[in-house]
């Protein structure tokens, strides 16, 4: 049977890079993120005089990769890989991120190595112009040869991929580097490490502000903290051999001032230690342009509180280890701190012992230091100073690692009791108005959001997006009971004004009207008509002050007295006319007084 076949033109090309991604930063981002799913621990990227190079350390492509996946246009490849060979989730999965870079510039050069043959390289060229001007997407032309190696990678390995693009389109500056660390900054770990898991980003430009903003940016996840606890283990005191050890701590809430606290954890006999955990409030809009599920996503995967042994982190603690015992206290809904002494115990004061999904936090210990100190004092045999396993994972579990243990626990808890005060303050506090209320929704928030891998994802997202519009709910009830607040301090303000300057006017009035019959009593005619002048005046300064004499009348401020229409009207009238001089005012009311509310029609004649 006769059929046609469909055709695709080459100027696709420019629809699904230039146009489907529409900014340079996030043109840049993709072929970072391609460099991240193949497995590199380093990228560079490089700004020239009219070229952008990102070079990166990740398992390159062979011709047949090339091929393969690179030149097809929507390939799916991605999706069907569920982790990488370090583990990782593919960041991409249209298959259209390559074709980005035509946004960038109009040539592009890629030179690519893969693992499997570290002695060759491909070199690949696009005209993005010529390019896009085929008439068929299919025979748009990817010039390529292959030929022996002729440099390193990023970090010196003899594998990865080089792009470089030339002829740039568009002019960088400040906003658009920052945007660029925006895009990626969730592909890092917030800590340096030794495993082949990291990955790390490095921007080389000619301007060195601009290389600042981007790596400021990049840090920024670690800046969004709600509250940061600091400690740090003090020196012995000389001829104190006691098995005690104290620790200064300093506990700062964002935007507030620092508070300092001393403690002794009992049967120590670490020399060296110090740590900083930062707890993150993540929800509503963040700083620094941080999306809250981005934020939640990475702490997820990288936060909990890591242990570095002389800069090396021990792989075991993060945020799928409970060492603290922080999420089992949390699901068992404990109140009281094992830790804390009583002065400083609040009634469910645990109630805020945040989860590791929301905190980000680094102790710092030396287990060589350790065990020198250990030999000196003559207490290697007791095998209890603060060592690493065999494994190189984690540190035995002994007398000081439950002490280091009890000693970084104790800063979580005395967090948590300072919260809860923040968050049940006495009735004198200046905390705003509906904090309290919303804070606490945003706790069955969090409660719900530890159980959301045991439940159905259909409930989960229910659940959710229903607490979701009761915490936004209580802020909008609580910002309308700010302005409330506000209104009645005001109008009570007024109110006062009112009063003490009616009770004043009432007073003058007094002494004018004596002055008044003191000065008609006399024989002088000037003297006469001048006190029916005042007299006149008097009358309708009474007048203009009696307009307020509703408010200022107490039992009608205090009760809702059924007010006669009729009598009422001619009142008010007869207390403006002062003020509208030769009107005259016609009244009609409804013949039945039982109406529920009253048509009056009002005439005013000159």
């Amino acid at each position: 049977m006769p059929h046609f076949q469909f055709s695709v033109d080459a100027a696709l090309l420019r629809e699904l890079g230039e146009r489907l991604v529409g900014q340079p930063h996030i043109a840049l981002a993709e072929l970072i993120k391609n460099s991240y799913d193949a497995d590199a621990i380093g990228v560079s990227v490089t700004f020239g005089t009219d070229t952008i190079t990102v070079l990166d350390n990740g398992d390159g492509m062979t011709k047949e990769t090339f091929r393969k996946f690179w030149m097809r246009v929507g390939s799916p490849h991605k999706q069907e890989v569920l982790q990488t060979t370090l583990g990782r989730r593919p960041t991409g999965s249209k298959g259209i991120g390559r074709l980005a870079v035509q946004f960038l510039g109009s040539n592009m050069t890629l030179r690519t190595t893969p693992s499997s043959d570290t002695t060759k390289e491909m070199i690949a060229t696009v005209n993005w112009a010529e390019a896009t001007k085929a008439n068929e997407l299919t025979q748009a032309k990817v010039e390529y040869h292959v030929r022996r190696r002729t440099a390193p990678y990023a970090g010196g390995q003899l594998h990865g991929t080089e792009i470089t693009v030339s002829i740039l389109n568009q002019i960088w500056e400040k906003p658009d580097l920052e945007g660029l660390a925006r895009q990626i900054w969730q592909l890092r770990p917030p800590f340096q490490s030794d495993s082949p898991a990291n990955f790390s980003v490095s921007l080389h430009h000619p301007d060195q502000a601009l290389e600042e903003a981007f790596s400021l940016q990049l840090g920024r996840i670690l800046d969004i903290w709600s509250a940061r606890v600091r400690g740090k283990l003090l020196p012995r005191k000389k001829k104190d051999i006691s098995r005690r050890r104290t620790f200064r701590l300093v506990l700062e809430f964002s935007g507030g001032e620092p508070e300092s606290h001393e403690y002794e954890i009992p049967d120590c006999d670490i020399h060296k230690c110090s740590f900083e955990i930062r707890i993150f409030s993540l929800y509503n809009k963040q700083r620094y342009g941080v999306q809250v599920e981005s934020a939640r996503q990475y702490l997820k995967e990288y936060g909990g509180v890591h242990i570095y042994d002389a800069g090396f982190h021990l792989p075991y603690y993060g945020p799928d280890t409970d060492w603290l015992k922080t999420e089992i206290d949390h699901s068992h809904r404990k109140s009281t701190s094992m830790l804390l002494p009583e002065a400083l115990q609040e009634q469910r004061g645990l109630n805020n012992l945040p989860t590791m999904s929301r905190v980000y936090g680094v102790v710092n210990v030396d287990t060589g230091l350790e065990r020198n100190a250990a030999i000196k004092e003559k207490r290697s045999k007791l095998n209890e100073y603060l060592q690493i396993q065999a494994s190189r994972d984690r540190l035995v579990s002994n007398p000081s690692y439950r002490a280091l243990r009890d000693a970084v626990r104790y800063a979580l808890d005395f967090y948590a009791v300072r919260q809860t005060v923040r968050m049940n303050p006495p009735p004198t506090s200046n905390v705003r108005l509906g904090e309290i209320s919303s804070e606490k929704v945003r706790r069955v928030e969090e409660v719900i959001d530890s159980y959301r891998e045991s439940m159905p994802a259909a409930v989960y997202h229910a659940i959710s997006n229903e607490v979701k519009e009761a915490v936004k709910a209580s802020e909008t009830d609580a910002e309308n009971a700010v302005k409330q607040i506000g209104l009645l301090g005001a109008l009570a303000t007024a109110g006062i004004a009112a009063l003490a300057y009616e009770h004043e006017a009432s007073k003058q009035l007094a002494d004018l009207d004596q002055i008044v019959r003191r000065m008609k009593s006399g024989t002088s005619p000037d003297v006469r008509e001048l006190a029916v002048s005042l007299e006149n005046w008097i009358k309708r300064a009474k007048q203009t002050r009696a307009l307020f004499a509703p408010i200022n009348d107490r039992e009608n401020r205090e009760t809702r007295a059924q007010l006669r229409a009729l009598p009422l009207l001619e009142s008010i009238f007869s207390n403006v006319r002062p003020l509208l001089a030769g009107t005259k005012f016609l009244v009609s009311l409804p013949e039945s007084p039982s109406e529920h509310f009253l048509i009056l029609n009002i005439a005013f004649a000159a």
